[in-house]
């Protein structure tokens, strides 16, 4: 068991709200030991922030002669979810013994887009897709859906065994809080409650914002000055830390990877610390509080200024160490593993946007995914893939250094079995596609700055591993972390070729990625979208020579028998 401190404080929120129905008299004498008092409520008190605020848990309790009579008060279970109020739904018997009183109650929490626990796999399945979380997953809070034949004693030691956390510190003093502005007001309000929740012992906030990713979920350093606590060290001076906030699924999807997989695998001094009491999630939105990484930079910054080596070799080493020697052989191919990759998340084919296409034309490319993506499924459907756990998008910016210390951030698209030459292959592409970023020739000349690194991304030189290349090329550091990362990777291919393949893979996405950016991305992106296109077509000619040479040698071997 974890360490826990006995406090006469007690439970945090005292108040268990019954709608409908309260329990008998031995059962609140049940609730009374556990330190919690039973009240009836009414739905107009449901919808008052500062009643809700100090509520521990809502039991709603549906009536078997009005099975809909849920519906409307159901639409007050946001702002119990978003102050942490655990939410309880007692469902009606049904003498016939059918669904039909469930069904209604799934019905309108689907409708409400409300997250709900201890439900059927057909009632998750009917989760789309954008808020399905892991299945039987109990991360709170949430609708807690109790079977008509769970008896009141059962209830209880449920809502007593998961108490709601801390009520959220309205009174917290936020500098900087319009960082925090969401153009949707909703979505503003449940996020500003996300903070006064994940910082309810707090008095002060400093809030400055920090570089977005593309994942929608803007991540912030918080400077937290402490409250002065029991047994706690008196000081003014504030903590730091980083802040992600974001759509539920996300945050959750990503809080569910570090603690099931990345806590006990990653190094602690090589991975971010989350601060699990301070992550919480809402009814839509979530938000994920760590310990700031002071003191690095981001593999982009360190690999341009020629000091990468060490830490490449410590990513891989030491790092992703634990997953890499996870890795095994598998019989579904590259194709299988890697295909829907090739597609948006709508399942249409990926493709250029224009703008950036007639870049690509000018660095002389065909802007046409079509063809690629057969290439990459004819040549990845040959042979099984060595598979492990993967970061699943290990780009220049989610490693940071320290000392040659490579750290890992961002578990967001973790997958548990993956192509394990997916995140070198990230990692290269994000080096093409960052690495350049404060180069002039990327901005004012694409095509000297394509001819520079073009011979890095032939399929001859990814299969010789190294490349030689002029001590005044002003892209040696590229040529040196690459053949650094091919060498390391090459232990993960199956086949000769498969890095080459993969690394085609990321470079067309990157060069595909919908989003509009600044005059110097668009043109470092169609770079990379040639360079894949360019991988790709080498590769396809390589196997038609073979193909050939293995033909004349068969014909050969006929007319000598």
């Amino acid at each position: 068991m974890a360490i826990r401190e006995f406090s006469p404080e007690g439970v945090h929120r005292l108040k268990v709200a019954f709608f409908n129905e309260l329990p008998e008299e031995s059962i609140e004498s049940r609730f009374k030991e556990r330190g919690f008092v039973c009240i009836k409520c009414t739905e107009s008190e449901l919808t008052d922030p500062s009643f809700v605020s100090f509520l521990d848990a809502v039991v709603f309790s549906q009536r078997p002669e009005k099975r809909t009579g849920l519906n409307k008060v159901l639409e007050t279970v946001p702002l119990l979810l978003n102050n942490d109020v655990r939410v309880y739904i007692r469902m009606a018997s049904d003498p016939e013994r059918t669904s039909g009183a469930r069904d209604k109650v799934v019905d309108t929490l689907l409708r409400l887009q409300l997250p709900m626990a201890n439900i059927t796999p057909e009632e998750w399945s009917r989760i789309p897709d954008q808020r399905r979380e892991r299945e039987k997953a109990f991360l709170a809070p949430y609708v807690y859906l109790v079977d008509a034949s769970a008896d009141w004693s059962k209830i209880t030691h449920v809502i007593c065994d998961r108490p709601a956390g801390g009520t959220p510190n309205t009174a917290i003093k936020i500098n900087g809080s319009d960082y925090l502005a969401n153009g949707d007001l909703a979505i503003h309000r449940e996020r500003l409650l996300l903070i006064q929740r994940a910082f309810h012992d707090c008095d002060e906030l400093h809030v400055e914002p920090m570089i977005d990713g593309l994942s929608g979920a803007p991540v912030f350093k918080v400077y937290a000055k402490l409250q002065h606590a029991q047994g706690a060290l008196p000081s003014n001076w504030p903590y730091l830390y980083f802040v992600k906030l974001g759509p539920r699924k996300t945050i959750a999807d990503e809080y569910d990877k570090y603690v099931g997989r990345a806590i006990h695998h990653v190094p602690f001094h090589l991975g971010p610390r989350l601060r699990l009491g301070r992550c919480n999630l809402g009814t839509s939105q979530g938000i994920l509080v760590g310990d700031f990484v002071e003191g690095a930079e981001s593999i982009r910054d360190c690999a341009s200024a020629g000091r990468a080596g060490h830490a490449i070799a410590n990513l891989f080493d030491k790092t992703l160490g634990p997953w890499r020697k996870q890795a095994h052989h598998t019989k579904r191919s590259l194709k299988e593993y890697l295909g829907k990759k090739w597609l948006t998340k709508d399942g249409q084919e990926i493709a250029l946007p224009p703008k950036r296409a007639e870049i690509v034309r000018q660095l002389g490319g065909i802007p046409d995914v079509a063809p690629l993506r057969k290439v990459f499924e004819q040549i990845g459907d040959h042979a099984g893939a060595i598979c492990g756990p993967a970061h699943g998008d290990l780009h220049a910016a989610n490693v940071l250094v320290r000392n040659g210390d490579a750290i890992i951030i961002d578990f967001e698209k973790m997958e548990d079995e993956f192509p394990m030459l997916y995140d070198p292959a990230s990692l290269e592409s994000g080096l093409v596609m960052d690495g350049f970023v404060r180069d002039k020739r990327a901005k004012n000349a694409p095509e000297e700055l394509l001819e520079l690194i073009r011979p890095l991304y032939t399929g001859n030189a990814l299969i010789a591993l190294t490349v030689p290349y002029h001590a005044a090329n002003p892209a040696s550091w590229l040529f040196d972390c690459a053949a650094q990362i091919r060498t390391l990777s090459r232990h993960a291919e199956s086949t000769a070729g498969q890095y080459a393949l993969v690394l085609a893979l990321c470079l067309i996405r990157k060069g595909c990625n919908p989003d509009p950016f600044e005059p110097i991305n668009e043109n470092l992106r169609a770079i990379s979208f040639v360079l894949g296109q360019s991988i790709l077509l080498d590769l396809a000619s390589m196997l038609t020579v073979q193909a050939r040479t293995v033909c004349r040698n068969e014909t050969c071997s006929e007319r000598i028998a």
